[in-house]
């Protein structure tokens, strides 16, 4: 079982167990063989690994018309973001001599390198952002005698999410969607915003390219979730609205339970990772939210889904994690900071210059700009939680070790 004494879990969970994802730290130190342990003659390795699911999983580009490529066009791209916060460094402000602006024909335009010439630039420059590398943005400003730049570079190969983490420990890497990577085999179609249906399309889409040799990782359901919270907490009857809601999640729940087994059927391996407890997360326990709704909603979801939905399913198959028992008051680590965002979303400048303002109608994105260079609320290595609602690195470092170590253990 997960380190939470019985006396605290409900009785269905008590009676029924959590098959895979009953198997703890402890017991795996053990070898349980009801976990999948016991003596084993080899381990699976996979050949590729495909991940499913919301942005929890996902890779993202930034582009944009306010960013350019050297020789002048717009909407270029910056590649590798994930949605929490990430690896990037601001390079040294250097000034050198300016070519005429506008750019000519066949004229394209670079930074100044790392020799600044000693110059200054006049009160009005022009200021433009270029992207010199897929995984870089540089400030040019210029006047008609010098000009100005700064880079900052962004290190998708550190890995920042829980996939990364499981797929390095496999020796792949999410190469096609992070540039710097220097690992292959592995690929993510997850999606920013995606819910149990998306990511029920996302694997129909891609069930080809599945077989016995695939290690599938998926995290799904924390949009549902939130999305259902929303409706509850907007209606003047919520006590009809948390039933109809926890209705709602549940039928989602064994559509996507369907879609797991499917994806065994192919003869993959899956590791599951469950919706995290957001109840314990910034957004959960802020005075003006409501923990307790999001706590039933989360288990009703994640029960559906597992103990219902997947627990007749051979731990030979399907790995389990259960992001609870890192952010559970009960269990979690105590070293760490449980209910403070690492980054604060609002103000963050963008690789073309804008900042964000928190009103985007996709502002819960905004996390992707979160990184090392900027001031943060604390220690990357010690913050569970990057915005109200996003693991962190050191929370996604949690679900991937876990992963991988259970599925080594399991598979």
């Amino acid at each position: 079982m997960f380190p939470v004494a019985a006396s605290r879990l409900p009785v269905n969970r008590r009676r029924l167990g959590w098959v895979a994802l009953a198997c703890s730290a402890a017991g795996l130190a053990m070898g349980l063989s009801a976990c999948g342990g016991g003596s084993r003659n080899s381990f699976f390795a996979p050949n590729s690994i495909v991940s499913f699911g919301d942005e929890n999983s996902a890779f993202s580009d930034f582009t944009s018309p306010g960013l350019k490529l050297a020789d002048g066009t717009t909407g270029a791209s910056v590649r590798g973001f994930t949605y929490t916060v990430q690896s990037a460094t601001i390079g040294a402000t250097v000034v050198c001599s300016n070519p005429p602006r506008p750019l000519q024909p066949g004229e394209v335009a670079a930074d100044c390198g790392t020799t600044s010439n000693g110059g200054t630039l006049g009160s009005s420059p022009t200021t433009d952002y270029y992207t010199f590398s897929t995984v870089s943005s540089t400030k040019l400003e210029a006047d008609g005698t010098n000009q100005r730049t700064v880079t900052t570079a962004y290190n998708c190969a550190s890995a920042s999410n829980w996939v990364q983490v499981l797929a390095g420990a496999y020796g792949r890497g999410y190469n096609t969607q992070c540039p710097l990577e220097g690992r292959t085999g592995a690929i993510s179609y997850a999606a920013f915003g995606a819910q149990t249906a998306d990511v029920i399309a996302q694997i129909a889409a891609h069930r080809g390219e599945l077989n016995g040799s695939t290690l599938v990782t998926i995290m799904v359901g924390q949009n549902d979730i939130l999305a259902q919270y929303a409706i509850v907490r907007a209606s003047g009857n919520p006590s009809t609205a948390e039933a109809a809601a926890i209705a709602e999640l549940q039928a989602r729940a064994d559509r996507m339970a369907a879609a797991v087994k499917d994806v065994i059927g192919t003869g993959a391996k899956v590791v599951l990772s469950l919706t995290p407890s957001l109840n314990n997360s910034p957004k959960g326990v802020s005075v003006s939210e409501d923990g307790a709704l999001l706590s039933r909603l989360v288990v009703a979801y994640n029960d559906r889904l597992y103990v219902r939905g997947l627990g007749n399913v051979s731990g030979r198959d399907l790995v389990g994690v259960n992001p609870d028992s890192f952010t559970n008051t009960s269990t979690r680590n105590t070293s760490y900071v449980h209910s403070t965002a690492l980054c604060n979303t609002t103000g963050l400048v963008k690789p073309d210059g804008t900042v964000t303002t928190g009103l985007e109608p996709d502002a819960d994105a905004n996390v992707r700009f979160c990184n090392t260079s900027i001031t943060l609320n604390g220690s990357i290595g010690t913050y569970i939680w990057a915005d109200t609602i996003h693991y962190a690195p050191l929370g996604h470092s949690l679900i991937g070790s876990v992963a991988y170590n259970r599925a080594r253990q399991q598979l």
